[in-house]
């Protein structure tokens, strides 16, 4: 067994790394390219969650149908190892002066996989079916104008500056593209998966999740994937992932627990890769402020003080992980060691408990949902356990899946939930999370201090003044608890010991060879999949 920690020396976004990513010219080859393994072989991934659906304008994804997808399609821009957004199915991309115009050049002879050129007005349409879609609407809403200039170039406009641009083409995986083809078949676009990733689909089962990919032997990073097919098998017990693993039934497997991850690492000839620290996502109990009893702060304060966040890490972590006091990572934009989060004080805590009940007619109840992973179970178990010492009753429903939460999250029914989120180096993508106006404001946050952040922080560029904005933002919702920070989320990608290139070769270049970019090692436990072999 070994264990390798991955170096993630992510940086925030910047327009001129950006500009220079997107304009080196062709390199030689990294070292070793010359002996390239020749494609062969297939792999099982067991991924954790079931995606019913892969149209992705409207697609419901967690990590697990991310992971799938981004088999199959591009996205425009990937981060690099330094966290900023680089191009990647696109050339160039490049703001003008006041960031309010952004164009994109794209790489010529590039084909979707039924054929189809990946051309400006493939990605045209693209765009304009993100505007509309379901959950991207939001997301896109600044965007006033999407222009084909020439066969190779789109010029997207701005309704206001927006320097993070980039990091949205890339969105955690989530703006895959597709091909028209997939796009206006209204009828089948959940099902008939068109991209120009290095994968095409073989078969997919939505009643499992379940999902085949074959190679695409046109794919445009020539010599890539290395593998023939990949099944993707959706285990959501971590626990039988890792029996299944060891048992050499899945070739390769994610999970994001240190427990999990030390189980692995007992494990003979298998690898565990680590995430590096600095620009993770955040483990919390996402509560819904508009229903009791989460609309009364008091409530969430009480919460906050009463529950022994490293009790939770103790048991999820074995004590290896780390208490969380703000929604994102020690190294982005605005982070700071005094976040303001309630400090733990039981006594404190019952004394609000007490004032809540005082208030609400005696009672403070509330229920808390989960998924099948033992983990996730296991913590709620023991916050039901705290809580009721407090004086607080936690009913712990039955467990449904990823994709359930999310619906049940998307239609404001559910009071509180655990779940895992909010990775990456721009503070900005925290906007479609938190901001009033969004759809996926699960939390149903309605703050103005809030909005007024996240609307200042996504206009300004000027890095400094853009921190302190995001700074002063992180502490307010610290302080005012909207959710419940608990630790953050180390992901580990464990495979066989024959399994080799987990993260895969370095980004291509403007000719579309490997260049000088380094891929992210894994983001949320995103990672690449073209440079994987088995031997």
């Amino acid at each position: 067994m070994k264990h390798h920690h991955l170096v993630q020396r992510v940086a925030a976004f910047t327009a001129t790394a950006l500009i220079a990513s997107s304009t080196l010219g062709a390199a030689a080859l990294p070292a070793g390219a010359a002996s390239t393994p020749k494609p062969s072989g297939s792999i099982v991934y067991s991924v954790s969650g079931k995606t019913t659906q892969f149209c992705l304008p409207r697609a419901q994804m967690g990590v697990s149908g991310i992971m799938i997808t981004q088999s199959m399609y591009d996205t425009l821009t990937v981060p690099n190892d330094k966290g900023q957004y680089v191009p990647y199915l696109a050339k160039s991309v490049t703001p003008n002066a006041t960031f309010d115009k952004w164009t994109i050049g794209l790489r010529r002879g590039v084909k979707f996989h039924d054929g189809t050129p990946v051309d400006a007005a493939a990605i045209k349409a693209n765009i304009d079916a993100w505007r509309k879609g379901l959950l991207l609407a939001f997301m896109f809403s600044p965007v006033s104008d999407v222009a084909v200039a020439d066969p190779l170039t789109v010029v997207v406009t701005i309704t206001q500056p927006w320097i993070a641009f980039p990091a949205y083409l890339f969105s955690a995986g989530r703006t895959g593209i597709a091909a028209p083809a997939q796009l206006n078949d209204t009828k089948n676009c959940e099902t008939n998966l068109i991209g120009s990733g290095p994968f095409k689909l073989q078969s997919f089962d939505p009643s499992t999740g379940d999902v085949v990919v074959k190679r695409n032997p046109n794919y445009w990073r020539k010599g890539y994937p290395l593998l023939n097919k990949i099944t993707f098998k959706v285990q959501g017990d971590s626990i039988q992932r890792l029996n299944g693993l060891q048992g050499g039934q899945f070739d390769v497997i994610h999970v994001t627990s240190g427990k999990n991850a030390k189980a692995a690492e007992s494990f003979a000839n298998v690898n565990v890769l680590e995430n590096e620290k600095g620009f993770r996502d955040i483990n919390n109990m996402l509560l819904n402020t508009s229903l009791a009893p989460f609309n009364d702060p008091i409530a969430r304060e009480a919460l906050a003080r009463g529950i022994d966040r490293q009790i939770l890490n103790v048991l999820a972590n074995r004590g290896t992980g780390e208490v969380a006091n703000q929604v994102v990572d020690s190294k982005v934009m605005g982070a700071s060691k005094k976040s303001g989060f309630p400090k733990f004080d039981v006594k404190k805590a019952k004394q609000l408990v007490a004032a809540y009940k005082a208030k609400h007619g005696g009672e403070f109840t509330f229920d808390l949902q989960t998924t099948f992973d033992p983990i996730v179970q296991g913590s709620a178990a023991e916050i039901k356990r705290q809580a009721l010492k407090l004086g607080i009753i936690v009913n712990l429903p039955s467990p449904i899946d990823e994709a359930q939460i999310v619906n049940t999250a998307l239609a404001g029914k559910t009071t509180a939930f655990l779940w895992r989120n909010y990775p990456g180096s721009d503070p900005d993508t925290l906007y479609v999370w938190f901001h009033s106006g969004s759809l996926v404001n699960f939390g149903r946050i309605n703050d103005p201090v809030i909005d007024a952040g996240l609307e200042q922080g996504r206009i300004e560029t000027d890095p400094a003044k853009r921190a302190a904005i995001y700074s002063k933002l992180f502490r307010h919702m610290s302080a005012t608890t909207p959710a419940l920070w608990f630790g953050y989320s180390d992901w580990y990608i464990a495979s066989r010991s024959n399994i080799k290139g987990i993260i895969g070769p370095n980004l291509p270049n403007a000719s579309g060879n490997p260049g000088k970019e380094k891929p992210s090692q894994i983001i949320a436990g995103f990672h690449q999949l073209l440079g994987i072999s088995k031997r």
